[in-house]
């Protein structure tokens, strides 16, 4: 832990490349393994939840975890948390903070993330509920004050930039404050905190298609040098709604906006295929995708490393 490290000392992580989501004997992890940069994994696939007295542990499963570690060797491995439950009022998951550590013990990294969002509330009866999802917090100054501490003691717990994955949200109306956004609240997460952005351009469309709003002003008004990685995905639609399930093949309006944003990012350092472990996409259908960001990512590697050779601002 870095006990010196202090809100405004955010230094973005070395450029990586194009990934994938690792999942534990998925044949499109190794159909794209030569053409990777880096694997994102969650620690939290490798375990089971065991819930006694009250008390919420996550056992890891001995093989899986010797799998996940034989797998992604050789190549960088970013850390993408689901259960933390970063925005829980009454405090978060600190099982998984036990398992990252042990995770960390063993594989080192550049970056690790998680949703913003929380997964877990008190019962009435008393204990806790999983909501089963992450849900969306309020757009105010209240959920700030709980968020910021915590991703600041993120980043100095294990010495890296701690990012924030924005959320997909189904209902309308999220309470806010001062005219608030998600992109307002995220441009004040990353100010006070020091952290950090994941940048899920997915979550972005089907929040946009989903509540009618234009997602290229939205990007325009983020603090574009605070993302550091960004996933691409392609879902489902259910009952009118675009759904957050990257099961599908990646979107048009999706690589629209990864076009725009890739130039001007500047201390974007990875973009990642996400994909979950039930979907049903082949190897190489996957591998096209993963192509595709990565010729994405050379062409304006390229043409930025062209613009400063002939001195172009």
């Amino acid at each position: 832990m870095d006990s010196t490290w202090k809100p405004d000392d955010f230094v973005p992580p070395r450029r990586l490349g194009v990934g994938l989501t690792y999942i534990p004997g998925a044949p499109a992890v190794e159909a794209c393994r030569g053409a990777v940069d880096f694997l994102e994994l969650s620690p939290d696939i490798l375990c089971h939840e065991h819930v006694s007295d009250g008390a919420r542990r996550l056992v890891p499963q001995p093989a899986r975890w010797e799998q996940a570690l034989r797998d992604t060797e050789g190549l960088p491995v970013v850390v993408h948390g689901l259960g933390l439950s970063i925005g829980s009022a009454h405090g978060w998951n600190t099982a998984y903070l036990d398992l990252l550590d042990s995770f960390h013990a063993l594989r080192s990294f550049p970056w690790h993330s998680e949703h913003l969002g929380f997964l877990t509330v008190e019962a009435p009866g008393g204990g806790e509920l999983n909501v089963g999802t992450p849900l969306p917090l309020p757009f105010t100054e209240e959920a700030l004050e709980l968020l910021v501490p915590r991703g600041t003691a993120l980043a100095r717990r294990y010495g890296v930039p701690f990012l924030l994955e924005n959320l997909t949200w189904y209902l309308p109306g999220l309470p806010s404050e001062g005219g608030r956004d998600e992109v307002g609240f995220l441009n004040d997460f990353v100010e006070r905190s020091g952290c950090g952005l994941l940048l899920d351009l997915y979550n972005l469309h089907c929040n946009a298609v989903n509540h009618r709003f234009d997602a290229f002003e939205a990007l325009g008004r983020l603090r574009l040098d605070r993302v550091v990685q960004v996933h691409i995905a392609g879902g489902d639609t259910h009952n009118g709604f675009l759904m957050d399930v990257h099961s599908h093949a990646v979107p048009e309006p999706v690589w629209e906006l990864l076009e725009w944003l890739v130039p001007r990012a500047p201390h974007l350092a990875g973009i990642s295929y996400e994909l979950l472990e039930e979907a049903r996409l082949a190897p190489e259908a996957v591998l096209q995708q993963v192509e595709r960001a990565r010729a994405i990512w050379h062409w304006h590697l390229a043409l930025a490393k062209e613009e400063r050779r002939h001195g172009a601002p």
